[in-house]
């Protein structure tokens, strides 16, 4: 399959979001906002690349997609690390902001999330598979659904819960529990062993 897919398909996720913020909502266009569409963009892609295994378990459309899971994890490793750069000099330069309970448990999450992420990505080749062995680099792949579940309490703790009322924070949220649940039914049936998910 066509290795240029991923990226059509990542670069069609950011411009949904940039038309939603942007021209539907007609939000100006600020360092903020496009920090919104990166991170988001980045819970949709990583979404995707844990969900193409389970998916692929029961419906044989998916199986030839297999081969995109680590291109999609790495794009949304990518742009999480582009939203911590974008999201620190904002939380430093914000004078007004107070950080409340909720706010740092968020943080807290989101930092721990990320390190998984890191990992995964950093151990995401041949070469590693041989260091660690199969067993154990998977189990270490397997830790991105921890960190998948962090980042959802990332996105319901932020600024008092604030996404649980808007539109894109409810999406996020829903896409996030249906990776879970299709992961949770993959592993209740029993999903083999070359469909564990690989980032």
């Amino acid at each position: 399959m066509n290795k240029v897919v991923p990226y059509i398909i990542s670069a069609l996720i950011m411009g949904i979001l940039a038309w939603y913020y942007f021209i539907f909502r007609g939000f100006a266009v600020s360092v903020s906002f496009v920090n919104s569409v990166v991170a988001f963009s980045a819970v949709f892609i990583i979404g995707l690349s844990f969900a193409f295994g389970p998916l692929a378990r029961f419906i044989h459309f998916f199986r030839p997609w297999l081969v995109y899971r680590k291109d999609f994890g790495l794009i949304g490793f990518a742009l999480a690390a582009l939203h911590i750069v974008l999201v620190v000099p904002m939380m430093l330069l914000e004078e007004t902001r107070e950080f409340n309970f909720g706010d740092v448990a968020s943080l807290a999450v989101a930092a721990v999330a990320f390190m998984i992420f890191l990992l995964m990505a950093l151990t995401s080749t041949a070469k590693w598979v041989e260091k660690l062995g199969y067993d154990n680099w998977k189990n270490l792949q397997r830790m991105g659904y921890i960190a998948i579940v962090l980042v959802l309490f990332h996105v319901v703790l932020l600024e008092k819960g604030v996404f649980l009322t808007r539109i894109i924070g409810q999406i996020a949220i829903g896409f996030v529990l249906a990776v879970l649940l299709l992961r949770a039914i993959a592993l209740a049936f029993g999903m083999p062993p070359h469909e564990d998910i690989k980032v």
